[in-house]
């Protein structure tokens, strides 16, 4: 495994601590002591360099305004997914949007009215969940399936009853925590469950840039369909905020829209500009070289797990730098808090992403090989007490 990748150095540690970053600073308020965190989904990584010297470049002009550019900013957008994906949308149908969250929670509000149900197929991130339930709308739950093998398929059952009941179904694309690369013929089946029942689709695809295996963007196949999107994840510049929804379909994208400048989400800030449009422009050649770490990484974990603690249920992720833990073997849920704490490591319990999650743990592996195998050290500590 080699310590750099297209000339940068993923092995160097980068203090974060008296960054205000919330992982590593905000670690103690929320596991209650000094953790190791491989928690939250963000990577410990130094931007691109094209990053920096864009910002660096834009610092150098002390004025701050109101940005004008987001019409360059969503030409990089679509040039990015044609490169990366192999789909251009139309120009009009791509659109600012100030974060992929915000941008749930608008979609929520734009195609469903208070007390209508909205389909999520746990496990879950959990922003999908309260987009539901803080907008007055009802959890309508198709579990995913695991075989013996981790392996998750979509719960055709449940979806077929649940289309007929709810007007949205909110998917994660790739899925996220579960780490499944959802295949073009899962997505058309999909798609024509939803088109058939009039259930509108918005697809989360923030992890899609570090699919491992090809990825397809849903409204490629299907234009009734909204994806929301960011280089937040895939160039590790989520503190920056801002993103993009594309929409095909002209009266969907009107509906969206407007609401989306109800809740005064449309806009970009200055610097979220400058990086993404520097990254999408740019980022090709660094973002392979991470993807290529993270999958040593991966393989790191495999072998780690197979060899320290081969109780321990792993599928190597199809994308990004998120390994769901099957962990049932050692004790409850309340048994493992306790003990990832004693021994100072802090990961997402699988329950917070809802029913299915009970009795799993997800690590983020984004960051140098040399903490990952600490953490892995804390989690054999942790698992053998």
């Amino acid at each position: 495994m080699s310590a750099e990748r297209g000339g940068v150095d993923f092995d160097r540690v980068i203090p974060r601590r008296g960054t205000g970053c919330l992982k590593w600073d905000g670690a103690a308020e929320r596991f209650g002591a000094e953790v190791l965190p491989m928690w939250v989904a963000d990577m410990d990584f130094a931007a691109p360099d094209t990053v920096i010297t864009a910002l660096q470049e834009r610092l150098n002009h002390p004025i701050f305004g109101y940005p004008g550019n987001e019409g360059t900013m969503l030409q990089a957008a679509a040039d990015w997914l044609a490169r990366r994906h192999d789909w251009r949308p139309e120009s009009d149908a791509i659109a600012c949007i100030s974060g992929v969250v915000p941008a749930l929670y608008a979609a929520v509000r734009a195609f469903t009215q208070p007390g209508e149900a909205i389909i999520v197929m746990p496990p879950i991130y959990p922003p999908f969940m309260t987009a539901v339930e803080d907008n007055g709308r009802k959890l309508l739950l198709a579990p995913l399936i695991a075989d013996d093998t981790g392996h998750y398929r979509m719960n055709w059952d449940a979806l077929e009853i649940a289309v007929q009941r709810a007007k949205l179904l909110i998917l994660c694309s790739p899925h996220n925590p579960v780490g499944r690369v959802w295949t073009p013929e899962e997505l058309q089946r999909l798609g024509t469950l939803c088109a058939d029942a009039d259930c509108v689709v918005v697809s989360d695809e923030i992890h899609a840039d570090l699919s491992q295996h090809p990825h397809s963007p849903f409204p490629s196949r299907f234009p009734r369909s909204i994806l929301l999107t960011s280089a937040g994840k895939s160039f590790n510049l989520a503190g920056l905020g801002g993103g993009v929804s594309v929409i095909p379909d002209a009266g969907l994208r009107r509906t969206f829209l407007t609401e989306v400048r109800r809740s005064q989400i449309q806009h970009t800030n200055l610097f979220a500009l400058t990086a993404m449009t520097g990254v999408w422009r740019h980022g090709a050649e660094w973002q392979s070289a991470l993807r290529g770490y993270l999958a040593d990484n991966a393989r790191f974990i495999s072998e780690y797990l197979m060899r320290e603690l081969p109780e321990v249920g792993y599928r190597q992720p199809e994308f990004g730098y998120l390994a769901w833990l099957d962990v049932h073997h050692y004790g409850n849920d309340e048994t493992l808090a306790r003990r990832l704490l004693q021994a100072g490591l802090g990961l997402n319990p699988g329950p917070s992403f809802g029913p299915g999650g009970e009795g799993f743990l997800r690590l983020n592996f984004a960051t140098p090989r040399s903490i990952l195998e600490e953490g892995l050290g804390h989690l054999r500590q942790a698992l053998h007490r």
